[in-house]
């Protein structure tokens, strides 16, 4: 159980406590025991708790009213795993401290010691006396709330849940107090399984405070089964029904609602707070936007519909247009069957009616930005590409350039038009649109790297390999630009052009990375395996090779040619055994075993993957492969 009174190792909390009762003790002790002590703690800090507990033990020989120095002593036995040598001790030291109880703090300091005996007691399995001694050390302070806190937080660490409940439940009664420990009260019950009761210490919890964060932590740690959502369900569901005016109840219940993925019953919980509010749609905007983000995307429509309705004057009616579009168009991205042409028509419209309405509006050119990216993602996916379809393209991104220039939106738009026009093979538009984006926002940092890195990538693709390494380096020279690495990489690959041989292998892989990058899948394919077949394993640039054939395969994969990609992967292990890209051409490979149904073969190659490159960085993403294969995730 995760909460202040969880106990890692509670003597340490325990001691931190008593040693703030005795600030002074220093000023007691001589010069050798001083020096005694701080070797003592020297070894205690450097993780020598053997030779610390002797020193402490020594101290404590020599002067038992010197409770750091019993501190020490437990401190170092119960890390030594020695508890139950503690016992005696403890019980001297209570015997000590009856002595003078009288004196200021020495309440809490038997509440503390009866606290350490009770954790000895129930360790060596003699439950009943550790009951006894933590009821005795509540007998020393029942006054002090911080009395029933130490006794729970020992009772806790040892997992008897039920005496921590019934120790703080005590306290209320104690101290009439009713709502007195209700955070810690809700963990307790939790830990047992007590649902119900733990949801209603959590209300009390947030009544106290409105601690909506808090209260909703509370609950989450209840979702784990059935159980735990349905008594948090009863209880929370009566209690908005009977505060409807309590709104941060209100929102925990339409925040648990969301959770348990009843979106249906969230919205209309999220409409009665707006309207309590008189939030003019600002609830639901919020809850439509959390259910787009969870993918949640009927919900989240209606939601967005909600507050279109309330009108053209709402504050939230634009955001809510364009979330509305938005939604239905990454719903459309989602669905197995991708766009057709009536639903992708339908989005559009909604996009061109926001920027009749709402002109010269950022979310005016948001959504001429998602047009023209609509329209290139259809064209690209045709399979003829007509010159209309063409054209079709460049104007709504011509129309992005020429109206939203003053937007930040339209450096992004700019960079996606310079990729369309590659794609179609026209460099010279591509590397305009590059550069009209470093022109034109040199504020918008990541824009202009990215448009730099495409650059050198135009001067790659052309094979002016010198060029191009020269903006990759320059690139990589800022390393907190988050494209620095994939400059690095290019850089990589570009070293091995210094022989004659490795130059014409970097340029052979650059033009098969260009026809995959346009779009052309068996020219690329043609273009890596070729490559790849007159490399020896041998040779300074084998690594080319190497990723040919694994750029290969995953092409074929991506065409649903698994055999073929197979072939590749296998042609890969076999002609470059002690290569750098085996371990992926395995995951690779295991992958399409597994989307051809052959579980068994693929769990067999994910596992010699495993033995075979231990030191992977792909170790954890195939381990999580085999046990779903396995039906364990």
């Amino acid at each position: 159980m995760r909460n202040h009174l969880s106990k890692p190792d509670h003597y340490v909390r325990l001691i931190a406590l008593i040693l703030l009762l005795f600030p002074c003790f220093l000023f007691s002790q001589t010069d050798a025991e001083q020096r005694k002590y701080r070797l003592a703690e020297s070894y205690e800090q450097s993780g020598d708790m053997k030779n610390a507990a002797r020193i402490y033990q020594e101290l404590y020989d020599g002067n038992r009213r010197q409770s750091v120095y019993f501190d020490g002593v437990a401190r170092t036995l119960t890390a030594l795993n020695q508890a139950p040598s503690l016992l005696p001790l403890v019980e001297e030291q209570i015997q000590i401290q009856q002595q003078i109880l009288a004196q200021a703090g020495q309440k809490a300091r038997m509440v503390e010691l009866h606290a350490m005996k009770g954790d000895i007691f129930w360790k060596i399995g003699k439950t009943a006396q550790a009951e006894a001694a933590w009821k005795q050390g509540l007998s020393y302070a029942p006054e002090q709330q911080q009395s029933y806190t130490t006794i729970a937080r020992s009772a806790a660490g040892n997992r008897a849940f039920e005496l921590a409940i019934s120790f703080l439940s005590s306290a209320r009664a104690q101290l009439a107090a009713p709502t007195l420990f209700s955070d810690e009260l809700s963990q307790l019950y939790g830990a047992v399984g007590n649902y119900t009761a733990g949801a209603q210490e959590t209300l009390t919890f947030l009544r106290q405070t409105n601690n909506i964060n808090t209260a909703q932590g509370r609950i989450a740690a209840y979702l784990i089964n059935a159980k735990g959502t349905e008594q948090s369900k009863d209880v929370l569901q009566k209690a908005a029904d009977a505060e409807p005016s309590n709104f941060a109840l209100q929102r925990v219940y339409a925040w648990f609602l969301r959770e348990i993925k009843d979106y249906s019953a969230a919205l209309e919980s999220t409409r009665r707070i707006d309207d309590a509010l008189n939030a003019q749609g600002r609830e639901i905007y919020m809850f439509a936007e959390k259910a787009r983000q969870e993918r949640y995307y009927d919900a989240a429509l209606k939601g967005y519909g909600y507050v279109i309705d309330k009108g053209k004057r709402n504050p939230l009616a634009l955001s809510a247009l364009y979330g509305y579009a938005r939604t239905m168009e990454v719903r459309s991205q989602e669905a197995t069957t991708g766009f057709s042409d009536a639903e992708t028509s339908r989005i559009l419209e909604r996009y061109r009616a926001i920027i009749a309405e709402y002109p010269d509006t950022q979310v005016a050119a948001e959504s001429q930005y998602r047009i023209a990216r609509m329209t290139a993602d259809a064209a690209m996916l045709s399979t003829t590409a007509s010159a209309q379809i063409v054209q079709n393209v460049e104007k709504e991104f011509s129309t992005l350039l020429a109206q939203y220039k003053l937007f930040p939106i339209t450096a992004r738009g700019a960079l996606d038009a310079g990729k369309w026009y590659f794609r179609q093979q026209n460099a010279p538009k591509a590397m305009e649109m590059f550069r009209f984006t470093m022109q034109n926002f040199p504020r918008q940092k990541n824009e202009c790297d990215e448009a730099e890195f495409q650059l050198a990538e135009l001067e790659y693709f052309a094979g002016n390999l010198d060029s191009a390494e020269q903006r990759f380096q320059k690139l990589a020279l800022n390393t907190n630009a988050d494209i620095a690495n994939d400059a690095l990489e290019r850089i990589s690959l570009l070293e091995l052009k210094k022989s004659p041989e490795g130059q014409n292998a970097v340029l052979s892989f650059s033009r098969a990375e260009r026809e995959e990058r346009q779009g052309n899948t068996d020219a690329a394919v043609q273009g890596y395996t070729q490559l790849a077949s007159g490399i020896k394993a041998s040779a300074g640039f084998a690594v080319v090779g190497e990723q040919a054939l694994l750029r290969a395969g995953q092409l074929e994969a991506r065409a649903k040619r698994l055999e073929a990609a197979q072939k590749l992967y296998m042609q890969l292990l076999t002609q470059f055994p002690e290569g750098t890209s085996g371990d992926a051409a395995m995951l690779s490979y295991g992958d399409a075993l597994a989307a051809q149904g052959k579980k068994d073969e693929a769990i067999q190659m994910y596992s010699q993957l495993l033995a075979k490159y231990p030191r992977s960085t792909l170790l954890q993403e195939v381990r999580l492969k085999i046990r779903k294969l396995r039906g364990d995730a």
